[in-house]
Protein backbone atom coordinates (compact mmCIF):
# COMPACT_ATOMS: atom_id res chain seq x y z
CA UNK A 1 0.00 0.00 0.00
CA UNK A 2 2.74 2.62 1.01
CA UNK A 3 3.93 1.77 -2.69
CA UNK A 4 1.44 2.52 -4.40
CA UNK A 5 0.38 5.07 -2.00
CA UNK A 6 3.96 6.52 -3.25
CA UNK A 7 3.35 5.77 -6.86
CA UNK A 8 -0.24 7.66 -7.54
CA UNK A 9 1.58 10.60 -5.19
CA UNK A 10 4.23 10.77 -8.01
CA UNK A 11 1.77 10.48 -10.62
CA UNK A 12 -0.12 13.51 -9.44
CA UNK A 13 2.52 15.53 -8.95
CA UNK A 14 3.43 14.90 -12.57
CA UNK A 15 0.14 15.71 -13.60
CA UNK A 16 -0.03 18.47 -11.89
CA UNK A 17 3.56 19.86 -13.27
CA UNK A 18 1.88 18.94 -17.07
CA UNK A 19 -1.38 21.18 -15.92
CA UNK A 20 0.36 23.87 -14.60
CA UNK A 21 2.93 24.12 -17.79
CA UNK A 22 -0.58 24.36 -19.96
CA UNK A 23 -2.08 26.85 -18.33
CA UNK A 24 -0.50 29.69 -15.86
CA UNK A 25 -3.68 30.64 -14.73
CA UNK A 26 -4.90 27.12 -13.37
CA UNK A 27 -3.40 26.70 -9.80
CA UNK A 28 -4.86 22.70 -8.87
CA UNK A 29 -5.30 21.72 -5.44
CA UNK A 30 -3.34 20.03 -3.04
CA UNK A 31 -2.74 16.71 -4.49
CA UNK A 32 -3.63 13.87 -1.86
CA UNK A 33 -2.28 10.21 -1.51
CA UNK A 34 -3.63 8.17 -4.22
CA UNK A 35 -5.13 10.82 -6.13
CA UNK A 36 -4.32 12.68 -9.11
CA UNK A 37 -5.94 16.23 -8.15
CA UNK A 38 -9.04 16.80 -5.61
CA UNK A 39 -12.11 16.14 -6.02
CA UNK A 40 -14.83 18.03 -5.36
CA UNK A 41 -16.89 17.12 -2.50
CA UNK A 42 -20.23 16.98 -4.75
CA UNK A 43 -18.25 14.40 -6.91
CA UNK A 44 -17.22 11.94 -3.84
CA UNK A 45 -20.38 10.54 -3.31
CA UNK A 46 -20.50 9.19 -7.01
CA UNK A 47 -16.01 8.28 -6.73
CA UNK A 48 -15.51 4.83 -8.07
CA UNK A 49 -13.40 2.37 -5.84
CA UNK A 50 -12.73 -1.63 -6.11
CA UNK A 51 -14.93 -2.16 -3.78
CA UNK A 52 -18.36 -1.01 -4.62
CA UNK A 53 -17.99 -1.46 -8.47
CA UNK A 54 -20.94 -1.43 -9.84
CA UNK A 55 -20.96 -4.64 -12.01
CA UNK A 56 -24.13 -4.74 -14.33
CA UNK A 57 -24.74 -8.10 -15.95
CA UNK A 58 -26.93 -7.61 -19.32
CA UNK A 59 -29.89 -9.89 -18.24
CA UNK A 60 -30.11 -12.51 -15.08
CA UNK A 61 -28.79 -14.70 -17.36
CA UNK A 62 -25.34 -13.66 -17.82
CA UNK A 63 -23.29 -12.52 -15.04
CA UNK A 64 -19.32 -12.04 -14.55
CA UNK A 65 -18.79 -15.11 -12.68
CA UNK A 66 -19.68 -16.93 -15.74
CA UNK A 67 -17.14 -14.69 -17.92
CA UNK A 68 -14.41 -16.82 -19.43
CA UNK A 69 -11.25 -16.88 -17.57
CA UNK A 70 -9.51 -14.27 -19.82
CA UNK A 71 -12.15 -11.65 -19.12
CA UNK A 72 -12.30 -12.11 -15.51
CA UNK A 73 -11.06 -9.41 -13.81
CA UNK A 74 -8.96 -11.33 -10.67
CA UNK A 75 -8.66 -9.63 -6.96
CA UNK A 76 -4.90 -9.41 -7.37
CA UNK A 77 -5.45 -7.65 -10.89
CA UNK A 78 -4.27 -4.24 -9.54
CA UNK A 79 -1.41 -5.88 -7.54
CA UNK A 80 0.79 -2.87 -7.14
CA UNK A 81 5.03 -3.81 -8.00
CA UNK A 82 8.08 -1.40 -6.48
CA UNK A 83 8.69 1.79 -8.53
CA UNK A 84 11.24 4.25 -8.68
CA UNK A 85 11.48 7.09 -11.06
CA UNK A 86 11.05 11.05 -11.07
CA UNK A 87 8.01 12.44 -10.33
CA UNK A 88 7.96 14.61 -13.94
CA UNK A 89 9.59 11.47 -16.05
CA UNK A 90 6.66 11.07 -18.41
CA UNK A 91 8.49 8.20 -19.77
CA UNK A 92 9.69 6.31 -16.78
CA UNK A 93 6.14 6.75 -15.53
CA UNK A 94 4.26 5.31 -19.06
CA UNK A 95 7.09 1.96 -18.40
CA UNK A 96 6.33 1.58 -14.75
CA UNK A 97 2.54 1.37 -15.62
CA UNK A 98 2.60 -0.71 -18.24
CA UNK A 99 4.58 -2.71 -16.15
CA UNK A 100 1.88 -3.03 -13.57
CA UNK A 101 -0.69 -4.19 -16.40
CA UNK A 102 1.49 -6.53 -18.10
CA UNK A 103 0.35 -9.82 -16.60
CA UNK A 104 -3.69 -8.71 -17.05
CA UNK A 105 -3.36 -6.93 -20.69
CA UNK A 106 -5.65 -9.49 -22.02
CA UNK A 107 -7.97 -9.11 -19.21
CA UNK A 108 -9.76 -5.80 -20.52
CA UNK A 109 -11.82 -5.76 -17.46
CA UNK A 110 -8.83 -6.26 -15.28
CA UNK A 111 -7.03 -3.14 -17.11
CA UNK A 112 -10.13 -0.98 -16.84
CA UNK A 113 -10.33 -2.10 -13.00
CA UNK A 114 -6.86 -1.00 -12.90
CA UNK A 115 -7.59 2.51 -14.19
CA UNK A 116 -10.28 3.63 -12.77
CA UNK A 117 -8.18 2.85 -9.52
CA UNK A 118 -5.17 4.31 -10.47
CA UNK A 119 -6.60 7.47 -11.57
CA UNK A 120 -9.10 8.01 -9.45
CA UNK A 121 -12.19 7.72 -12.01
CA UNK A 122 -10.99 10.31 -13.63
CA UNK A 123 -12.03 8.58 -16.89
CA UNK A 124 -13.67 8.90 -19.86
CA UNK A 125 -13.18 7.35 -23.64
CA UNK A 126 -14.16 7.98 -27.04
CA UNK A 127 -16.53 5.77 -29.45
CA UNK A 128 -17.34 5.52 -33.05
CA UNK A 129 -20.91 3.82 -32.73
CA UNK A 130 -18.70 1.79 -35.40
CA UNK A 131 -19.04 -2.49 -35.77
CA UNK A 132 -17.42 -3.30 -32.65
CA UNK A 133 -17.86 -0.50 -30.51
CA UNK A 134 -20.48 -2.19 -28.05
CA UNK A 135 -17.32 -4.27 -26.18
CA UNK A 136 -15.53 -1.38 -24.79
CA UNK A 137 -18.80 0.30 -23.99
CA UNK A 138 -19.99 -2.53 -22.21
CA UNK A 139 -17.12 -3.48 -20.08
CA UNK A 140 -16.89 0.30 -19.43
CA UNK A 141 -20.12 1.08 -17.94
CA UNK A 142 -19.69 -2.15 -15.72
CA UNK A 143 -17.26 -0.79 -13.88
CA UNK A 144 -18.34 3.22 -14.61
CA UNK A 145 -21.60 3.01 -15.21
CA UNK A 146 -21.57 7.37 -15.56
CA UNK A 147 -18.55 7.15 -17.59
CA UNK A 148 -18.35 10.31 -19.79
CA UNK A 149 -18.33 9.17 -23.82
CA UNK A 150 -17.91 11.46 -26.20
CA UNK A 151 -18.81 10.86 -29.78
CA UNK A 152 -17.88 12.99 -32.89
CA UNK A 153 -20.26 13.38 -35.28
CA UNK A 154 -18.45 14.27 -38.58
CA UNK A 155 -21.12 14.88 -40.32
CA UNK A 156 -20.49 11.94 -42.64
CA UNK A 157 -21.63 9.33 -40.84
CA UNK A 158 -24.11 6.33 -42.07
CA UNK A 159 -27.46 6.78 -41.46
CA UNK A 160 -26.84 3.23 -39.55
CA UNK A 161 -24.20 4.56 -37.33
CA UNK A 162 -26.32 6.99 -36.36
CA UNK A 163 -29.42 4.54 -35.52
CA UNK A 164 -27.21 2.45 -33.89
CA UNK A 165 -25.97 5.52 -31.60
CA UNK A 166 -29.58 5.37 -30.14
CA UNK A 167 -29.99 1.41 -29.68
CA UNK A 168 -26.52 1.67 -27.68
CA UNK A 169 -27.00 4.00 -25.42
CA UNK A 170 -30.62 3.12 -24.53
CA UNK A 171 -29.07 -0.33 -23.45
CA UNK A 172 -26.07 0.57 -21.69
CA UNK A 173 -27.80 3.86 -20.21
CA UNK A 174 -24.85 5.66 -22.03
CA UNK A 175 -23.81 9.32 -20.39
CA UNK A 176 -23.28 10.53 -24.53
CA UNK A 177 -21.47 13.59 -25.08
CA UNK A 178 -21.78 14.65 -28.67
CA UNK A 179 -19.37 16.99 -30.72
CA UNK A 180 -18.62 18.12 -33.83
CA UNK A 181 -16.88 20.85 -35.53
CA UNK A 182 -18.76 24.22 -35.06
CA UNK A 183 -16.43 26.31 -36.61
CA UNK A 184 -15.55 24.02 -40.02
CA UNK A 185 -19.28 22.79 -41.14
CA UNK A 186 -18.82 19.95 -43.59
CA UNK A 187 -20.29 22.51 -46.29
CA UNK A 188 -17.68 25.08 -45.18
CA UNK A 189 -15.26 22.21 -45.84
CA UNK A 190 -15.52 20.89 -49.08
CA UNK A 191 -16.42 25.07 -49.97
CA UNK A 192 -12.70 25.76 -48.83
CA UNK A 193 -10.64 22.81 -48.83
CA UNK A 194 -12.99 20.64 -51.13
CA UNK A 195 -13.85 16.78 -50.28
CA UNK A 196 -11.10 16.13 -48.49
CA UNK A 197 -11.72 12.24 -48.19
CA UNK A 198 -10.80 11.84 -51.88
CA UNK A 199 -7.25 13.41 -51.67
CA UNK A 200 -3.90 11.11 -52.34
CA UNK A 201 -1.78 13.23 -50.01
CA UNK A 202 -0.81 12.62 -46.12
CA UNK A 203 -1.71 16.84 -45.78
CA UNK A 204 -5.15 16.20 -46.87
CA UNK A 205 -5.67 12.87 -45.03
CA UNK A 206 -4.42 15.01 -41.88
CA UNK A 207 -6.46 17.82 -42.41
CA UNK A 208 -9.65 16.15 -42.81
CA UNK A 209 -9.09 14.05 -39.62
CA UNK A 210 -8.15 17.05 -37.58
CA UNK A 211 -10.95 18.99 -38.37
CA UNK A 212 -13.89 16.39 -38.69
CA UNK A 213 -12.54 14.54 -35.60
CA UNK A 214 -9.45 15.61 -33.89
CA UNK A 215 -10.87 18.88 -33.18
CA UNK A 216 -14.02 17.87 -31.89
CA UNK A 217 -12.73 15.30 -29.56
CA UNK A 218 -10.32 17.41 -27.66
CA UNK A 219 -13.52 19.74 -27.44
CA UNK A 220 -15.50 17.08 -25.99
CA UNK A 221 -12.99 16.33 -23.23
CA UNK A 222 -11.96 19.46 -22.12
CA UNK A 223 -15.63 20.31 -21.29
CA UNK A 224 -15.90 17.42 -18.45
CA UNK A 225 -15.73 18.15 -14.98
CA UNK A 226 -14.11 17.04 -13.24
CA UNK A 227 -11.57 17.10 -16.37
CA UNK A 228 -10.34 13.70 -17.34
CA UNK A 229 -6.89 12.63 -17.11
CA UNK A 230 -7.50 9.42 -19.20
CA UNK A 231 -9.02 8.59 -22.04
CA UNK A 232 -10.20 4.89 -22.91
CA UNK A 233 -10.34 3.90 -26.85
CA UNK A 234 -11.25 0.41 -28.18
CA UNK A 235 -7.99 0.06 -30.41
CA UNK A 236 -6.99 -3.49 -31.24
CA UNK A 237 -3.34 -4.53 -32.02
CA UNK A 238 -4.84 -6.58 -35.02
CA UNK A 239 -6.31 -3.91 -36.79
CA UNK A 240 -3.28 -2.16 -38.15
CA UNK A 241 0.45 -2.10 -38.30
CA UNK A 242 0.94 1.47 -36.00
CA UNK A 243 -1.65 -0.15 -33.44
CA UNK A 244 0.15 -3.27 -33.46
CA UNK A 245 2.95 -1.22 -31.35
CA UNK A 246 0.95 0.80 -29.75
CA UNK A 247 1.86 0.38 -25.31
CA UNK A 248 -1.62 0.00 -23.30
CA UNK A 249 -1.37 3.16 -21.54
CA UNK A 250 0.11 5.71 -23.78
CA UNK A 251 -0.26 9.33 -23.32
CA UNK A 252 -1.80 11.67 -26.15
CA UNK A 253 -2.60 15.30 -26.34
CA UNK A 254 -2.13 15.99 -22.47
CA UNK A 255 -3.65 12.93 -21.33
CA UNK A 256 -2.61 9.32 -20.58
CA UNK A 257 -4.93 6.49 -22.78
CA UNK A 258 -5.48 3.40 -22.19
CA UNK A 259 -6.67 0.81 -24.53
CA UNK A 260 -8.20 -2.60 -22.42
CA UNK A 261 -8.95 -4.14 -25.85
CA UNK A 262 -5.68 -3.81 -27.54
CA UNK A 263 -5.00 -7.32 -26.89
CA UNK A 264 -8.44 -8.77 -28.00
CA UNK A 265 -8.71 -11.04 -31.47
CA UNK A 266 -11.68 -10.34 -33.88
CA UNK A 267 -12.80 -13.54 -32.83
CA UNK A 268 -12.48 -12.66 -28.69
CA UNK A 269 -14.43 -9.70 -30.03
CA UNK A 270 -17.03 -12.05 -31.38
CA UNK A 271 -17.13 -13.90 -28.61
CA UNK A 272 -17.82 -11.26 -26.22
CA UNK A 273 -20.48 -9.35 -28.18
CA UNK A 274 -22.32 -13.39 -28.54
CA UNK A 275 -21.88 -13.72 -24.59
CA UNK A 276 -23.73 -10.56 -23.19
CA UNK A 277 -26.14 -10.50 -26.27
CA UNK A 278 -24.86 -6.88 -27.65
CA UNK A 279 -26.78 -5.49 -30.45
CA UNK A 280 -24.54 -5.68 -33.59
CA UNK A 281 -24.13 -2.44 -36.31
CA UNK A 282 -26.93 -2.83 -38.92
CA UNK A 283 -23.84 -2.69 -41.84
CA UNK A 284 -22.58 -6.51 -40.22
CA UNK A 285 -25.25 -7.55 -42.43
CA UNK A 286 -24.19 -5.67 -45.42
CA UNK A 287 -20.32 -7.36 -45.06
CA UNK A 288 -19.18 -4.59 -43.18
CA UNK A 289 -16.65 -4.90 -40.85
CA UNK A 290 -15.06 -1.77 -40.36
CA UNK A 291 -17.09 1.45 -40.38
CA UNK A 292 -16.32 5.09 -39.73
CA UNK A 293 -17.71 7.72 -42.80
CA UNK A 294 -20.03 7.07 -45.19
CA UNK A 295 -17.49 8.47 -48.09
CA UNK A 296 -14.47 6.39 -46.98
CA UNK A 297 -16.34 2.76 -46.16
CA UNK A 298 -17.59 0.01 -48.02
CA UNK A 299 -18.21 -3.86 -47.52
CA UNK A 300 -15.18 -6.52 -47.48
CA UNK A 301 -14.35 -8.42 -50.07
CA UNK A 302 -13.24 -12.00 -50.08
CA UNK A 303 -10.17 -12.58 -48.95
CA UNK A 304 -9.16 -9.03 -48.70
CA UNK A 305 -7.85 -6.99 -45.65
CA UNK A 306 -10.35 -5.15 -43.20
CA UNK A 307 -8.67 -1.93 -43.48
CA UNK A 308 -8.90 -1.69 -47.42
CA UNK A 309 -12.65 -1.01 -47.00
CA UNK A 310 -11.81 2.05 -45.51
CA UNK A 311 -10.44 5.62 -46.85
CA UNK A 312 -10.07 3.42 -50.54
CA UNK A 313 -6.89 1.75 -49.29
CA UNK A 314 -5.16 5.08 -49.42
CA UNK A 315 -4.35 5.00 -45.16
CA UNK A 316 -4.77 2.91 -42.15
CA UNK A 317 -5.45 5.72 -39.64
CA UNK A 318 -8.41 7.85 -39.24
CA UNK A 319 -6.87 10.50 -37.70
CA UNK A 320 -7.63 10.40 -33.78
CA UNK A 321 -4.93 7.58 -32.87
CA UNK A 322 -1.52 8.20 -34.79
CA UNK A 323 0.75 11.73 -34.80
CA UNK A 324 1.68 11.17 -38.46
CA UNK A 325 0.34 9.29 -41.06
CA UNK A 326 1.83 7.28 -44.26
CA UNK A 327 0.33 6.40 -47.58
CA UNK A 328 -0.19 2.16 -47.59
CA UNK A 329 1.81 1.11 -50.22
CA UNK A 330 0.84 -1.07 -52.94
CA UNK A 331 2.25 -4.58 -53.36
CA UNK A 332 4.75 -4.24 -56.32
CA UNK A 333 5.30 -7.26 -59.58
CA UNK A 334 8.68 -7.79 -58.24
CA UNK A 335 11.29 -10.63 -58.94
CA UNK A 336 11.51 -12.42 -56.08
CA UNK A 337 15.37 -12.63 -55.65
CA UNK A 338 15.33 -8.89 -55.56
CA UNK A 339 15.96 -7.87 -51.73
CA UNK A 340 15.79 -11.31 -50.84
CA UNK A 341 17.83 -10.21 -47.23
CA UNK A 342 16.26 -6.62 -47.44
CA UNK A 343 13.59 -6.22 -44.97
CA UNK A 344 11.72 -3.04 -45.15
CA UNK A 345 12.91 -1.56 -41.87
CA UNK A 346 16.77 -2.41 -43.22
CA UNK A 347 15.93 -0.14 -46.49
CA UNK A 348 14.27 2.83 -44.81
CA UNK A 349 16.76 3.07 -41.84
CA UNK A 350 19.83 1.61 -43.48
CA UNK A 351 20.74 -0.01 -39.61
CA UNK A 352 22.77 -3.45 -41.15
CA UNK A 353 21.50 -4.93 -37.64
CA UNK A 354 17.81 -4.93 -38.72
CA UNK A 355 19.77 -8.13 -41.14
CA UNK A 356 22.28 -9.73 -39.50
CA UNK A 357 20.86 -10.15 -36.25
CA UNK A 358 19.96 -13.78 -35.96
CA UNK A 359 17.82 -16.00 -34.00
CA UNK A 360 20.01 -17.23 -30.70
CA UNK A 361 20.19 -20.96 -30.92
CA UNK A 362 18.62 -21.64 -26.90
CA UNK A 363 15.42 -19.06 -27.62
CA UNK A 364 15.17 -19.10 -31.46
CA UNK A 365 14.63 -15.69 -30.81
CA UNK A 366 17.10 -12.77 -32.08
CA UNK A 367 17.29 -9.65 -29.70
CA UNK A 368 17.91 -5.87 -30.44
CA UNK A 369 18.38 -3.69 -27.84
CA UNK A 370 18.85 0.06 -27.73
CA UNK A 371 20.17 2.54 -24.89
CA UNK A 372 19.63 5.85 -25.04
CA UNK A 373 23.10 8.35 -25.14
CA UNK A 374 22.78 11.52 -23.36
CA UNK A 375 24.54 14.45 -23.86
CA UNK A 376 27.47 13.73 -21.63
CA UNK A 377 28.15 10.40 -22.87
CA UNK A 378 26.59 8.52 -20.17
CA UNK A 379 23.72 6.05 -20.74
CA UNK A 380 20.27 7.18 -19.22
CA UNK A 381 19.29 5.87 -15.90
CA UNK A 382 16.56 3.76 -17.20
CA UNK A 383 19.23 1.86 -19.33
CA UNK A 384 21.13 1.06 -16.77
CA UNK A 385 18.96 -0.14 -14.79
CA UNK A 386 18.07 -2.59 -17.07
CA UNK A 387 21.26 -3.78 -18.06
CA UNK A 388 22.00 -4.38 -14.53
CA UNK A 389 18.61 -6.39 -14.74
CA UNK A 390 19.50 -8.11 -17.64
CA UNK A 391 23.41 -9.51 -16.31
CA UNK A 392 21.95 -10.56 -13.21
CA UNK A 393 19.34 -12.55 -14.97
CA UNK A 394 21.94 -14.19 -16.95
CA UNK A 395 20.12 -13.78 -20.34
CA UNK A 396 22.97 -11.00 -21.73
CA UNK A 397 24.10 -13.56 -24.49
CA UNK A 398 20.33 -13.56 -25.59
CA UNK A 399 20.67 -10.21 -26.88
CA UNK A 400 22.37 -10.23 -29.88
CA UNK A 401 23.09 -6.35 -30.72
CA UNK A 402 23.38 -3.24 -28.86
CA UNK A 403 22.22 0.21 -30.86
CA UNK A 404 22.55 3.52 -29.41
CA UNK A 405 20.28 6.18 -30.13
CA UNK A 406 22.31 10.07 -29.33
CA UNK A 407 20.35 12.82 -28.08
CA UNK A 408 22.70 14.75 -29.84
CA UNK A 409 22.67 12.54 -33.50
CA UNK A 410 19.31 11.81 -34.81
CA UNK A 411 20.58 10.42 -37.67
CA UNK A 412 22.20 7.84 -35.01
CA UNK A 413 21.52 4.29 -35.51
CA UNK A 414 19.11 3.88 -32.24
CA UNK A 415 17.36 7.31 -33.31
CA UNK A 416 16.64 6.23 -36.82
CA UNK A 417 15.17 2.72 -35.64
CA UNK A 418 12.90 4.51 -32.92
CA UNK A 419 11.80 7.20 -35.31
CA UNK A 420 10.89 3.95 -37.83
CA UNK A 421 9.16 1.94 -35.41
CA UNK A 422 7.32 4.97 -33.38
CA UNK A 423 9.46 4.68 -29.72
CA UNK A 424 9.57 7.44 -28.13
CA UNK A 425 11.17 5.80 -24.58
CA UNK A 426 14.04 4.26 -24.05
CA UNK A 427 15.05 1.37 -23.80
CA UNK A 428 13.51 -0.36 -25.83
CA UNK A 429 14.28 -3.87 -27.89
CA UNK A 430 13.15 -5.10 -31.28
CA UNK A 431 12.77 -9.42 -31.42
CA UNK A 432 11.90 -11.46 -34.29
CA UNK A 433 12.05 -15.41 -34.02
CA UNK A 434 13.58 -18.15 -35.94
CA UNK A 435 10.43 -19.01 -38.16
CA UNK A 436 9.91 -14.63 -38.21
CA UNK A 437 13.44 -14.43 -39.67
CA UNK A 438 13.51 -17.40 -41.94
CA UNK A 439 10.22 -15.40 -43.46
CA UNK A 440 11.82 -12.36 -43.46
CA UNK A 441 9.25 -10.63 -41.50
CA UNK A 442 9.49 -7.77 -39.70
CA UNK A 443 10.88 -7.13 -36.74
CA UNK A 444 8.31 -6.64 -33.07
CA UNK A 445 8.71 -3.88 -30.77
CA UNK A 446 8.92 -5.05 -27.12
CA UNK A 447 8.98 -1.74 -24.54
CA UNK A 448 9.19 -3.24 -21.27
CA UNK A 449 11.96 -5.66 -20.16
CA UNK A 450 9.88 -7.65 -17.88
CA UNK A 451 7.84 -8.29 -20.88
CA UNK A 452 10.65 -9.57 -22.91
CA UNK A 453 12.59 -11.74 -20.02
CA UNK A 454 9.32 -13.23 -19.90
CA UNK A 455 8.84 -13.97 -24.14
CA UNK A 456 12.65 -15.24 -24.05
CA UNK A 457 12.12 -17.50 -20.74
CA UNK A 458 9.16 -18.74 -22.64
CA UNK A 459 10.98 -19.35 -26.05
CA UNK A 460 14.25 -21.28 -24.04
CA UNK A 461 11.65 -23.61 -22.56
CA UNK A 462 9.78 -24.04 -25.98
CA UNK A 463 13.41 -24.67 -27.50
CA UNK A 464 14.09 -27.51 -24.87
CA UNK A 465 10.96 -29.20 -24.98
CA UNK A 466 11.16 -29.23 -29.04
CA UNK A 467 14.81 -30.96 -28.60
CA UNK A 468 13.58 -33.40 -25.77
CA UNK A 469 10.24 -34.51 -27.74
CA UNK A 470 12.70 -35.34 -31.08
CA UNK A 471 15.68 -36.83 -29.20
CA UNK A 472 17.89 -34.38 -30.99
CA UNK A 473 21.72 -36.10 -30.81
CA UNK A 474 24.80 -34.09 -30.17
CA UNK A 475 25.82 -34.89 -33.53
CA UNK A 476 22.49 -33.18 -34.90
CA UNK A 477 23.14 -30.44 -32.36
CA UNK A 478 26.42 -29.87 -33.80
CA UNK A 479 24.91 -29.54 -37.69
CA UNK A 480 22.42 -27.13 -36.48
CA UNK A 481 24.97 -25.42 -34.83
CA UNK A 482 26.86 -25.39 -38.08
CA UNK A 483 24.02 -24.71 -40.30
CA UNK A 484 23.44 -21.60 -38.11
CA UNK A 485 27.06 -20.62 -38.21
CA UNK A 486 27.28 -21.05 -41.99
CA UNK A 487 23.82 -18.98 -42.20
CA UNK A 488 25.29 -16.06 -40.41
CA UNK A 489 28.46 -16.34 -42.59
CA UNK A 490 26.53 -15.75 -45.68
CA UNK A 491 25.04 -12.53 -44.27
CA UNK A 492 28.45 -11.56 -43.29
CA UNK A 493 29.13 -11.78 -46.62
CA UNK A 494 26.56 -9.92 -47.44
CA UNK A 495 27.08 -6.95 -45.60
CA UNK A 496 31.24 -6.96 -46.46
CA UNK A 497 29.89 -6.90 -50.44
CA UNK A 498 27.67 -4.20 -49.57
CA UNK A 499 30.51 -2.40 -47.37
CA UNK A 500 33.53 -2.91 -50.69
CA UNK A 501 30.39 -1.70 -53.06
CA UNK A 502 30.24 1.56 -51.10
CA UNK A 503 33.98 1.74 -50.76
CA UNK A 504 34.85 1.65 -53.87
CA UNK A 505 32.07 4.10 -55.18
CA UNK A 506 33.69 6.40 -52.70
CA UNK A 507 37.10 5.72 -54.38
CA UNK A 508 35.42 6.65 -57.63
CA UNK A 509 33.85 9.72 -56.55
CA UNK A 510 36.80 10.75 -54.97
CA UNK A 511 39.14 10.11 -58.00
CA UNK A 512 37.11 12.05 -60.00
CA UNK A 513 37.42 14.92 -57.46
CA UNK A 514 41.08 15.30 -57.64
CA UNK A 515 40.85 15.02 -61.43
CA UNK A 516 38.62 17.80 -61.69
CA UNK A 517 40.48 19.86 -59.57
CA UNK A 518 43.54 19.23 -61.17
CA UNK A 519 42.54 19.14 -64.93
CA UNK A 520 43.87 22.81 -65.32
CA UNK A 521 47.25 22.64 -64.05
CA UNK A 522 47.71 18.91 -65.45
CA UNK A 523 47.07 17.82 -68.59
CA UNK A 524 47.52 14.27 -68.08
CA UNK A 525 45.86 14.93 -64.61
CA UNK A 526 43.30 11.37 -64.81
CA UNK A 527 46.55 9.62 -64.89
CA UNK A 528 48.04 10.37 -61.61
CA UNK A 529 44.88 9.28 -59.92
Amino acid sequence: IMVSTRFSSRLGLFLKAEALRQSSQNVLPRIRSRQLSTISKSDERTKPSLSNLNLRPMSSSTNFATVPKQYQAAAAAATVSPLSFPADDLPSILTELNDRVHDIVTDPLAVMRFTVEEFEGRVAMSTSFGIQSAVLLHIATQVLPDIPVVWVDTGYLPKETYEYAEQLKEVLNLNLIVKSNQEWSPARMEAIHGKLWESDTVEGHTLYGRMRKAEPLNEGLDSIRPNPKVLLSGLRASQTKARANMPVIGYQNSRFKVLPLLKMTDEDVEKYMDMYDLPAHPLTSKGYVTVGDWHSSRPVGEGEDARNTRFGGKFEECGLHVDEHEPVKQAEEENPEDNIHQLESSKKTGVDALETTMAHAETDTAVIMIKKVMEDGSYCRKCNDVQGKIESDGIADWIGYTGYADVTDAQSEGARLAKHFGIGTAPFFLVRSLEEQKKGEEWKVVRSYLQLRKMLEKAEATVEESRDNVGESKDSEEMLKAQKHLEELKIHVDRLERELKQAQTKVSETKQFFVKKFQGQHPEADKLF
